[in-house]
């Protein structure tokens, strides 16, 4: 939801901090180039390079700025009066409380008239435009970013300059890894995140060919490079909102700057009645605190090519596995490619391989995250023939569920091997990357090296559980009674795992849901659960 920087220590780990009036080099070494590093692994400082004055504002210019935009957002019947623009030295801007506000009360308002949501872009002349002169399908994305081009052309013309210049201006500058170079994206080699990195840009360089030679984009003289501006601007600071019963996506002044927290203390909507954008706090916040928002339940593989930072401390985190595509028995699994795949967990089919991303939960489906969907399908892929016989047909979008602790082992065991894979793959360990993240020399803060050590780490991280998981439960699923398994060691050792951490917590799920069950049928005797 807006343009977000990196980590700051020394506060609640789970804020990150973003760049908005200034830019910075976030430590990537003068990029577009590596020339500086001394080593492989040597980088330079995360903070921006300090002798380049000529990147950083100076605070009586950024005064000026915020204090322009709070005078318009005020002129026009914005409300915020115990929230201020703060600015943390060279690394950013949030907002903070001037005075307390008690649980429930408004912290900002912002009137529709100040806020450009999608439904603005299409009815404008370059959208329009847009709309007559090309065919087949145009992201909403590029509808806010021609708008928020059009009011740039205007400059100081236009209503909404006192926001537009407090906007980024470089995002190269902001860490986003779409800008890195080879060297550095060799960071992020064999990840989902490196991926997903590449699939914003090609979704931008797509749009942008479907939209260039419309007559007034043309007539506009604008760039690639000014497209890419805009669809980052909307990419990193929107908001999902219903008006007047139809979804809408709204880019906000303001509220835009509100940095991410898992445990933020705001939620926001748009209110039809009061015809504006309102942000309330639903537990009490001190004088001086920062206010936060949550740019969702998300991974450092989404955080780092969505907004292009990293969490320090993240339990989202995602992989991407490569599964067969067909059954590796040989059997013709009727109605194998309609299992339900959610458009969250990728579900991508290159001809070789069939891609899920998963998080650790594997109950979890749609937004939280394919580990259903992974497992639904690793359940079709290793039916045998009995098993497959013994199967009703599989209806569209519907998921498989448990069949047998036979089929239950050879599923894991089919996770767990390409889990493997994968991890072979990378060019350092799961362990390097934390000694790597240690040693806040080799890898500073808020650096773009540090990000993309905490994405990959991440990811592996998720594939190192699914291998855990595996161990812990196939040689339960090969017990013969609730009792056996009751007794065996690895019983005891997930009963005691942390439920704190990702693989006791959604291990521990996985056995009460799946594992105790199957199990369960093959034995009379009363049930017993791992939770003690």
């Amino acid at each position: 939801m807006t343009c977000i920087h990196n980590m700051r220590q020394g506060r609640n780990p789970t804020v990150t901090f973003r760049t908005g009036l200034m830019t910075m080099a976030d430590g990537r070494a003068d990029v577009p180039g590596l020339e500086n590093l001394k080593s492989e692994q040597t980088y330079s400082n995360g903070v921006g390079n300090k002798n380049d004055d000529s990147k950083v504002i100076t605070d009586d210019e950024f005064q000026r700025r915020t204090e322009r935009l709070e005078v318009w957002l005020k002129r026009n019947g914005a409300r915020f009066h115990k929230v201020t623009i703060n600015r943390y030295a060279d690394e950013g801007r949030d907002l903070k409380t001037k005075s307390s506000l008690e649980k429930g009360e408004e912290a900002i308002f912002i009137p529709r008239k100040c806020i450009i949501a999608i439904s603005d872009g299409k009815r404008s002349k370059v959208g329009q435009a847009i709309r007559k002169e090309t065919s087949g399908w145009i992201s909403n994305h590029t509808y806010l970013a021609v708008r928020i081009l059009t009011e740039k052309t205007l400059g100081k013309q236009s209503f909404f300059y006192p926001w537009l210049e407090v906007l980024p201006t470089d995002y190269a500058e902001q860490g986003m890894p779409q800008y890195w170079n080879e060297k550095q994206r060799r960071e992020l080699e064999f990840t989902k995140t490196l991926g997903k990195t590449d699939g914003v840009l090609e979704n931008i360089h797509e749009m942008w060919n479907k939209i260039k030679n419309v007559s007034v984009v043309k007539d506009s003289e604008w760039t690639l490079e000014d497209f890419k501006w805009a669809r980052f601007t909307v990419l990193t600071r929107t908001f999902g909102c219903t008006e007047h019963g139809a979804a809408e996506t709204m880019m906000v002044p303001l509220a835009d700057m509100a940095n991410h927290d898992f445990t933020r203390p705001t939620r926001w909507d748009y209110n039809d009645k009061k015809t504006g954008f309102t942000v309330r706090v639903v537990r009490d916040v001190g004088k001086d605190q920062m206010l936060t928002d949550t740019y969702g339940n998300k991974g450092n593989d989404s955080f780092l090519p969505v907004y292009g930072f990293c969490v320090e401390q993240n339990n989202w985190n995602q992989a991407r596995l490569a599964l067969p595509l067909k059954n590796i028995n040989g059997l013709d699994v009727p109605g194998l490619d309609s299992l339900h795949i959610s458009k969250c967990a990728y579900d991508y089919n290159d001809g070789k391989h069939k891609y899920i991303d998963v998080s650790c939960d594997t109950q979890a489906s749609g937004s939280s995250r394919g580990g259903k969907e992974l497992f639904s399908y690793a359940r079709a892929i290793v039916l045998s023939k009995p098993e497959l016989e013994a199967l009703p047909s599989l209806e569209s979008n519907s998921s498989l569920e448990p069949i047998s602790a036979e089929n239950e082992i050879r599923a894991l065991s089919l996770i767990k091997e390409k889990a493997d894979v994968q991890l072979k793959k990378f060019r350092t360990t799961y362990e390097e990357d934390l000694e790597i993240l240690r040693d806040e020399k080799q890898a500073p803060k808020f650096s773009w090296f540090r990000n993309a050590v905490l994405a990959r780490s991440g990811e592996k991280s998720t594939m190192i559980y699914y291998k855990k998981l595996a161990e812990a439960t196939i040689p339960l699923l090969k017990c013969r009674s609730l009792e056996e398994m009751s007794s065996h060691n690895m019983f005891q050792k997930l009963k005691s795992a942390s439920k704190k951490e990702n693989f006791g917590y959604y291990a521990g799920k996985y056995f009460d849901q799946v594992v105790h069950k199957l199990v369960s049928k093959k034995s009379d005797k009363p049930e017993t659960s791992s939770k003690g």
